[in-house]
């Protein structure tokens, strides 16, 4: 996981505690996920404050600002931006938000999801608006991303049961910022249990009426990550057993964006990283690590790991030991 990190604020102030100008706190909005127009209510002067912390390549933000408008269209809208699935967990106040022709109304103790992909607006409302905010990468969700997709907009209340857990996560995350324990195993386990809960609450709800199944690609990703150990997956095994030809494999995995063997590397490297960064497994080689997820031969691995994440495994590794 990555180390939790401030968010840019005026000079000699912390974020915890400091009221941005509209455009510090603008700029850092758009920095941490994808551009957006911050634009305050007539008559009302701005007050916003953020304070965000990385958890395992997402990105946990606590905001709290006066009434504004936070859009994210037209020009703003690039496809060579990072793309986000960004779950709002409302606590004070309320967000009126609007995507793919939704438009929700969301109020203290709801959660709602929308897309940094498509134009969205989010309209905060109340005089001391609060709000967590989790941006998780796309291709975290996969292959359970169309349950989100379909509900943008839509509010959850999460008054029990896994939607009630999924906040009290964001509660702990926010905890081990504030107790310094943003590299801690505890906290790295928390940024993957996120992800978890998140699809427990959405793929655990009701079907819309007129949703689609699992595409050809969904099923692609979900017999891959049920896999990743298996060093003979790949595209032939995947064809083989969800009954279709490789030719339609690679079709269906074209128009949604991703090859399967690229996807199939980048998810493996994402868990040769988690398992260095856990001290559980300190007393592993990379080999044997690299070979839990599938990859027997490693003679490339530090280069694609360092394509991926700007560091080989060994570097890694030296890093954690200096920090230890």
């Amino acid at each position: 996981m990555g180390q939790l990190l401030r968010r840019p604020v005026p000079a000699g102030s912390s974020a915890a505690d400091a009221d941005c100008a509209l455009d510090t706190f603008q700029t850092a909005v758009s920095s941490a996920c994808a551009p957006v127009r911050v634009r305050p209510v007539d008559g009302i002067a701005f007050r916003g404050r953020l304070r965000s912390a990385t958890a395992d390549g997402l990105l946990v933000t606590a905001l709290r600002t006066s009434p504004n408008s936070v859009s994210r269209t037209g020009r703003l809208l690039s496809s060579t931006d990072p793309e986000f699935v960004k779950l709002i967990w409302q606590r004070q106040g309320v967000s009126r938000l609007s995507q793919d022709g939704r438009r929700g109304e969301v109020r203290p103790d709801d959660l709602a999801v929308y897309e940094t992909t498509r134009a969205y607006e989010l309209d905060s409302a109340g005089p001391d608006w609060a709000a967590v905010v989790v941006a998780v990468p796309r291709d975290r969700l996969q292959p359970h991303l169309r349950p989100f997709s379909e509900r943008t907009a839509v509010p959850v209340p999460a008054t029990g049961g896994p939607a009630r857990a999924l906040t009290l996560m964001l509660a702990e995350l926010a905890r081990c910022e504030d107790a310094g324990m943003g590299g801690s195993p505890a906290a790295c386990h928390l940024g993957d249990a996120l992800v978890s809960m998140m699809l427990a609450v959405y793929a655990g709800l009701p079907e819309l009426p007129g949703g689609s199944g699992p595409t050809l690609a969904d099923r692609v990703r979900s017999h891959a990550l049920a896999h990743l150990g298996d060093p003979d997956l790949g595209v032939e095994s995947i064809a083989l057993a969800l009954g279709v030809s490789v030719r339609q494999v690679h079709k269906m995995c074209a128009q949604e964006g991703f090859t399967a063997a690229a996807w199939i590397r980048r998810r493996r490297l994402e868990r040769i990283r988690r398992d260095l960064l856990d001290p559980t497994f300190a007393g592993r080689s990379t080999a044997s690590i690299a070979a839990r997820w599938g990859i027997l031969d490693v003679t490339h691995l530090a280069r694609q790991f360092r394509s991926a994440f700007g560091e080989s495994p060994a570097e890694l590794r030296r890093r954690q030991t200096t920090a230890a």
